[in-house]
């Protein structure tokens, strides 16, 4: 990773691809009318990757569990294949203020070592549960966030 990756803020590639995964996962569910829960996704320096999804509560309790998912496995899980954990993301379905009116989206967080604090971004979504009608909006920065690990 180069020095102004470092300084800068910039989004590794890795983690780009692992949030990308993940919001793609998100909207597949959705669009067949599946509730996705709250789905946590952490890898290591390697891209060795674990995953987790939290749906028995409600949306808090579940976000919750997700972020203490995150905590506890900072660590790694070697039985897993995954050291060190370098980066996670956290998504859900819920809903955002745009002009004054609240959308469905998809709600993600995410971090890496490399960076000096965690992000989140959303993307808007529409006709939930419909196949081939569901529409999605290009992701949006929704702003800092303090990191887990």
């Amino acid at each position: 990773m180069s020095n102004a990756q470092q300084h800068t803020g910039a989004v590794s590639p890795e983690l780009d691809e692992m949030v990308c995964d993940l919001i793609g996962f998100m909207l597949d569910e959705l669009a067949e009318g599946r509730d996705p829960g709250v789905v946590a996704c952490a890898e290591d320096a390697a891209s060795g990757r674990i995953e987790a999804a939290f749906s028995d509560d409600g949306e808090e309790a579940c976000l919750e569990a997700a972020q203490a998912f995150i905590m506890q496995h900072a660590a790694g899980v070697p039985a897993d294949g995954m050291g060190t954990m370098d980066r996670y993301a956290i998504a859900y379905a819920g809903a955002v203020e745009v002009e004054g009116a609240y959308h469905d989206a998809v709600l993600v967080s995410f971090f890496e070592r490399a960076l000096p604090v965690g992000y989140s971004a959303y993307v808007l979504f529409e006709n939930a549960g419909a196949g081939d009608a569901f529409g999605w909006a290009d992701p949006e920065p929704a702003g800092e966030e303090p990191a887990l690990i």
